[in-house]
C-alpha cells in the first residue's frame, strides 16, 4: 500500500533532534509561552519575512483572533461582512463567524483559489475584509486583491494554513496582506504533533491585541482589558516546529518534484491535472486531481494499493452549517467538490512510487 501521508514515518526522519527538543521543554519545566515559543516566532518571522508572530491553539483560532482584533481596532459591527471563498475547509468561514462577523461566499477560479474577477460583485456597504485562502499550497492573486481592497478600504487576511513556504512574486505567503493565519496541524507541510496555529503581521497594534485576546484578553496577569479566549501554542508544539522548520524548503522542493512526475506522466483523458502542469506555482500541500468518476477512481486506486483522500466533498454553501446559503450557486466550487481527488504527495514518496501511481491511474477506464 502506498499511504496518503505516513505521519509516523515522516516524523522518524527528524530524529533524534525532534525528541531532544521535546525533552528540552520537559526539562525546562515551562510549557506555555516560554523559550520555545519565542525561538520559533523569531525563526518563522525570519523565514517568512514578517515582523510579528503570535503562536495560538490552531488555525481556526488564528483567523478568529485576527478578525476579533480588527473588529476592536476599527470598530467593526456584528453584522459586518468578510468575503470568503465558497470552496475551502470550513475553518475559514468558522473563523469569521467566531469573530462575530458574517461570511459572504465567493466562487473560486480554475486554480481552486478565490476568483479575483468576481470578488467586487460581493462587496456591500457592510464588507470589511477579504479572506484569501491559499488552498492546496498555491498563493492567491494577491496584487489584484490588495488593489481591490485599497479601492474599497478593506482589510485583507491571508489564510495560509496550506501554504507554508509558498511564494508570490518573490514574497512568502504570510507577508502579503494585513495579517495572515497559519495552521500547524500535523498533516501540514509544516506540522506540529497536535493542534497549533499562528498569527503573522507587520502591524504592531494588531500583534499586541491578538496576543492579549489569545490570553483571556489580558496584557497583564489577572487584569483583563478585553473579553478574550484561551488559545496558546504550547511549548512542546513550538519545539516540534523548530525541529521541522529547517527541513521545510527541502520538503517543499520534494513535493514539487513529485508533482512534476505526476503532471508529466498522467495522460488519462478522464483526469485533469492541476495548474495546467505548472509545478512551480504551488508547494503542493495537496495534489488535486479532477475526475468526474471520482468515487470509482478512488476505489480503483485503493484496489491497486494506492490511498487517496478528497479535499473537499462539499462547498461551504452546501454544508448544513451554512444552509441559509444553499440556494446560491457557485458553479466552479460545486464542480471541484464533485471531482477532486488528492493523490499521495509527501517527502518520503519515491520517484518509483510516483511513477507507479501515474501508471495505474493511466490504466483507469470507465
Amino acid at each position: 500500500m502506498i499511504p496518503y501521508y505516513p505521519l509516523k514515518s515522516i516524523c522518524a526522519t527528524y530524529e533524534p533532534d525532534l525528541s531532544m527538543k521535546i525533552k528540552d521543554v520537559i526539562d525546562s519545566g515551562r510549557f506555555l509561552r516560554g523559550d520555545a515559543n519565542n525561538e520559533f516566532a523569531k525563526q518563522f518571522c525570519e523565514f517568512v519575512g514578517s515582523k510579528h508572530f503570535v503562536g495560538v491553539g490552531n488555525g481556526l483560532d488564528a483567523i478568529a483572533l485576527i478578525l476579533m482584533s480588527m473588529k476592536i481596532l476599527y470598530d467593526w459591527k456584528d453584522d459586518n461582512e468578510v468575503i470568503v471563498p465558497a470552496f475551502t475547509f470550513i475553518a475559514s468561514a468558522e473563523g469569521v463567524a467566531r469573530a462575530g462577523l458574517t461570511p459572504v461566499f465567493c466562487d473560486i477560479a480554475d486554480d481552486f483559489l478565490i476568483d479575483a474577477d468576481t470578488i467586487e460583485q460581493h462587496i456591500t456597504p457592510k464588507t470589511r475584509a477579504i479572506l484569501t485562502v491559499h488552498l492546496y499550497g498555491k498563493v492567491c492573486d494577491m496584487e489584484r486583491i490588495n488593489n481591490l481592497a485599497k479601492k474599497f478600504d478593506l482589510k485583507v487576511v491571508e489564510d495560509a494554513a496550506q501554504a507554508h513556504g509558498a511564494t508570490y512574486k518573490g514574497k512568502m505567503a504570510g507577508s502579503l496582506a494585513d495579517a495572515a493565519a497559519f495552521s500547524f496541524y500535523p498533516g501540514k507541510n509544516l506540522g506540529a504533533l497536535g493542534d497549533a496555529g499562528g498569527v503573522m503581521t507587520d502591524d504592531d497594534n494588531l500583534a499586541e491585541l491578538t496576543t492579549a485576546l489569545s490570553n483571556y484578553g489580558s496584557k497583564e496577569k489577572y487584569h483583563h482589558e478585553f473579553q478574550g479566549i484561551n488559545s496558546r501554542m504550547d511549548e512542546i508544539q513550538a519545539a516540534v516546529l523548530i525541529a521541522r522548520l529547517k527541513h521545510l524548503s527541502r520538503e517543499n522542493n520534494r513535493r514539487q518534484q513529485i508533482a512534476k512526475i505526476y503532471s508529466s506522466l498522467i495522460s488519462n483523458k478522464a483526469c485533469k491535472i492541476p495548474y495546467k502542469g505548472d509545478i512551480n506555482s504551488s508547494v503542493f500541500h495537496i495534489y488535486p486531481l479532477l475526475c468526474e468518476k471520482r468515487e470509482k477512481l478512488a476505489n480503483y486506486l485503493k484496489d491497486n494499493g494506492i490511498e487517496t483522500l478528497c479535499h473537499y466533498p462539499a462547498p461551504l454553501h452546501l454544508q448544513p452549517a451554512y444552509s441559509n446559503h444553499k440556494s446560491k450557486k457557485f458553479n466552479i466550487s460545486e464542480q471541484v467538490a464533485a471531482m477532486e481527488l488528492s493523490l499521495p504527495i509527501h517527502p518520503l514518496l519515491s520517484d518509483e512510487e510516483a511513477r507507479f501511481v501515474a501508471e495505474i491511474l493511466n490504466n483507469f477506464s470507465y
